[in-house]
Parts: C-alpha cells; structure tokens; sequence
C-alpha cells in the first residue's frame, strides 16, 4: 500500500510539475538614440484634409516620463536599451558619449548593449565612459586584446515576477567597416554563432526560464540568429532605425525593434510559462513620445539644461540661409543628391583634387531652407572626420565606380569632378557606360587625386572593393564639418540642386 501510495505521489508531483505556470512581465524598450536630448518635431499628413501638422515628440525629458508612466503601470517590467545611445548632437561628440552616461545614469535600464557609434570616440575614451555607468552594458561577441577578456560583460540576469530572465547582448559584426579603424584599437570581434551558443548554455545552467537577445546587429541579421539559435525567446533589435508597430516572429523569437531617436517607446507584454521556459502569448506596440501628453522627468530636463547650457549661443549663430532644402536622397535610388553634391564640391575646392567623394551615411540629417546654424552642420555631420588626399589610375577609378554600382551592401557615395552613366539592368562588373572626370572622358592611364574622409579611405574595400592600406594618404588640417562651416560663412545664400553627375539610364526610362 506504501509503494502504491508513493507511487501515486510521485505520478501526482511529475503531473503538477508539467502544468504550465503562467506569470507575466512587460519590456518596455529602445534602440538608436543618438543623443536626441531636446524634443524635436515631427509633421504628419491628414491625407483626408490635405493638410500637414506638426508636433514635438522625444527629448530625453519627455522619453523618460513616458518610460517612468510605463514602469509604474506595468506589474514586472525590465527596460533594455539596444544601443547606439551616442552620435547624433554636438552634446555627444564635444563630451565624447559623457553625456548619454549620465543621462542613461538617470534612466536606469536594465541592460544596455553597445551600438557601433558607441565606439565613434574611440574604444579607450568608450571604456573611460562606461567606467561612469551606473547600470548593466552588456555584449558577448567584443573582446579586449590588451585585457585578454570580454570588452563588457556578455550577459546580465535578472528575475520579474518569478521569472529568470537571461540578457544577451550582441554587436554588429561588421563593426570594423562602421567605425574608423583607429577607433577599434585592442577590440576584436568574436564570432556572433558560437559566442551566443555558449552564453545560451550558460543561461541553460542558470536556470533562467526566458532568454532575450538584446542586440545592435540589425534586422537582417537578427533573423539568422532567430533561425540558427531557437531557444532565442525574444530578440530586442537596433540599428535599422525601423518602427516596428507590432512584433514579428522569425522561427521561435519574437522580434522587436522601436525607430530612432526616442520618437517611440516599445512596449512588449508576455505570458510565460515558467515550467516549460516559453513565451505562451505576447502582444506588442510602439508608444510615440508625443511632448504634450506627458509631464517631463525633472531630474533630466535639469541634466539637460546643465549640459547644453553652455553650447546654446555657439550652436544657434545663423552662419548662412538655404533657399532650397538640402535632401539627401535615398541609398536605394542610385543617384546623386543636393547637399552630397554641394558637400563633394567644397572637398574639391578645399584640397584642390581632381575628385571628391563624400559617403552618404556621413551626412546624417536633411536640413529645411532656412537659415542654417553652426549647430545644423553639427547634426548634418557629427562625426569629426578630417580629410585624406590618395591618388589612382583611371582604370582603378573605373573600378570603384563599377564596384559604387554592381553592389548592394556598400555605402553609396557622392562626387564631384567626376559625373558618369550607368545602367543596373546590365550585368554586375559591367553597369558602367561613360565617365568624365573634369570635363574629359576617363584616361585609364592617367593619374587622379581623390579626397574623400578618413572613414571611407579605411573601409575602401567595403566602398570601393580596393584595399588602400598601401597607398600614400596625405591628411588634411581641418576636421570636415569647419570646413562645411566656413564654406557656408563664405557663401552666405547657398541654393543647391542636383545636376545628374549620376545618372542611371535604367531609372530615368522607368
């Protein structure tokens, strides 16, 4: 009867232990600040008044009393930042990153995960920043040479509610080609597979009932990692700067991702079962951070004025008037824009070259007519490059021009001196139909000198499928937004247009 009876217990105990027991928790995230810290405005079109309304939305103030809403009316939340909190405002680059350390200080996430601009300064005055943080960093794929270590820690673990949950944290792995090169000193990339199945084991063993991968490797890649890592419940995505208005599920995890800049807040609400270690239902939405609907966290709007008090009357003196808007285009359509044409042009004039090649991802910002400030440069180009000088042959240009239009995955550029014709219904290697350089055909044989910044001259194989490390590049004195600055005091009225120095003929007879 005691054997029956012990029997019959244990059957009971294997039964109870299968139920699910449900519990439930809420993460509330972000992704690409770059150091928005003062509301901005947005405009939006009734399509059916036909009229436009603008409002301001973001500003950290703001961000956090959304964020602050949130976490008191959710039950268990975590707040996870995806990343690339740096770059963006003068703020940012004159404190190198300081400022969003004290800011995230403020916030208190639960876990950050470091974006490829986090490194934009350089990774010892980024490890000088982080030794101010006061909440988790976190990335698993980043690895100190000098140290023999990982850069940060690679996981953090929390529990809500009962429910352990495991943070991964992962960078882009390209980060080499994002950042400067000299800004990566004694920082190595570890493979993303292999480093995230040993911290998934090792979550395994910690018993957590929940693994979210929080990453900055965009949303093409976190849907390799979903399908080659299914025990990833949720992936908390940044990079892209995409607005996921509702989640999406790839494989087994449940992907998220909320734009740029603090105009939306994510929210992400969850009902697991702690026995079975999975996600029983989910529901998630974007809460845009309109400034009108929330009272503002006084702590950092105090933080702010503190910070950007000094700057004010250097970044708000009008330096020059746009009469047209400055665009920059969209990489997709192939073609030329006003302000890359006009910023090309004054590298030209500035270093006094044959060529002049400006990427597109330098220029961060399109910029209204209007006057124009030492502070909209700042934001148009906030990265502090300073120009290079290398010289090639025409067969080597027509090369880089072929490899600008056969590829998808570089970065599209801008030129002066330089105007040429492709079709992309051509044959990758042979889109190239006619190139003229200072009013002449292409001379294969003859010698050009080309500027272009510091960052496109260290990723030449990623813009241009050429290895420049053996060239002589001449640097020049001045960083590129002083001179954008003083070209713009020059000019005073600037009008810019687009002149088809890149033309595609497939687009133009679509």
């Amino acid at each position: 009867m005691k054997k029956l009876i012990s029997a019959l217990l244990l059957l009971l105990c294997s039964w109870l232990q299968a139920q699910p027991k449900l519990a439930k928790v809420t993460i509330l995230h972000w992704n690409d600040f770059h150091a928005a810290n003062e509301p901005f405005s947005v405009t939006i079109r009734d399509t059916g008044a036909q009229k436009d309304s603008s409002y301001l939305v973001g500003g950290i103030a703001s961000f956090l009393g959304y964020l602050n809403k949130e976490r008191n009316e959710s039950p268990s939340p975590i707040v996870l930042n995806a990343g690339d909190d740096f770059q963006g405002t003068p703020i940012s680059s004159i404190t190198f990153g300081r400022s969003q350390i004290e800011l995230m200080n403020i916030v208190r996430p639960d876990a950050m995960t470091l974006g490829n601009h986090e490194f934009d300064y350089g990774s010892e005055r980024l490890r000088q920043a982080l030794g101010l943080a006061r909440f988790p960093v976190i990335s698993a794929n980043l690895f100190d040479v000098n140290l023999r270590r990982q850069f940060v820690e690679p996981v953090r673990i929390v529990e809500r509610n009962g429910i352990r949950i495991g943070v991964v944290g992962l960078t882009h792995p390209r980060l080499e080609t994002l950042v400067v090169r000299d800004s990566l000193v004694g920082v190595q990339m570890l493979a993303i597979d292999s480093v995230l199945r040993a911290q998934i084991e090792r979550l395994k063993k910690e018993n957590v009932d929940l693994i979210i991968a929080l990453t900055h490797i965009g949303l093409e890649n976190d849907s390799l990692i979903a399908v080659h890592h299914p025990e990833l419940d949720v992936i908390v995505s940044g990079h892209d700067h995409t607005p996921l208005f509702a989640p999406i599920r790839i494989n087994r995890s449940i992907v998220v991702q909320a734009g740029t800049r603090g105009r939306w807040l994510g929210k992400l609400d969850l009902v697991v079962d702690t026995n079975g270690d999975s996600v029983q239902a989910y529901s998630g939405r974007l809460i845009e951070t309109r400034n009108a609907d929330i009272v503002p966290d006084t702590r950092a709007a105090q933080k702010v004025e503190e910070l950007l008090s000094s700057l004010r009357v250097v970044m708000n003196e009008v330096i020059g008037e746009l009469r047209t808007p400055w665009t920059r285009g969209h990489d997709r359509r192939r073609e030329d824009s006003n302000v890359g044409n006009w910023q090309a042009d004054v590298m030209r004039r500035y270093a006094r070259t044959a060529i002049a090649i400006q990427n597109s991802g330098g220029i961060r910002a399109n910029l209204a007519s209007g006057p124009v400030t030492v502070g909209d440069v700042w934001r148009l180009n906030p990265f502090g490059n300073h120009f290079v000088v290398f010289e090639v042959d025409g067969a080597t240009l027509l090369s880089m021009l072929e490899f600008q239009v056969s590829t998808g995955m570089q970065e599209w550029c801008h030129v002066a001196g330089v105007r040429y014709v492709f079709d992309s219904r051509r044959q990758k290697g042979e889109r190239i139909v006619a190139v003229e350089v200072e009013g002449k055909d292409l001379d294969r044989k003859a010698r050009y000198s080309i500027v272009t910044n510091n960052y496109v001259a260290g990723n030449s194989v990623a813009h241009f499928g050429i290895d420049l490390k053996d060239a002589h590049l001449e640097p020049l004195p001045h960083l590129d937004r002083d001179v954008f600055i003083e070209e713009i005091r020059r000019q005073r009225i600037i009008s810019s247009v687009k002149d088809g120095r890149i033309k595609d003929i497939a687009a133009d007879q679509n």
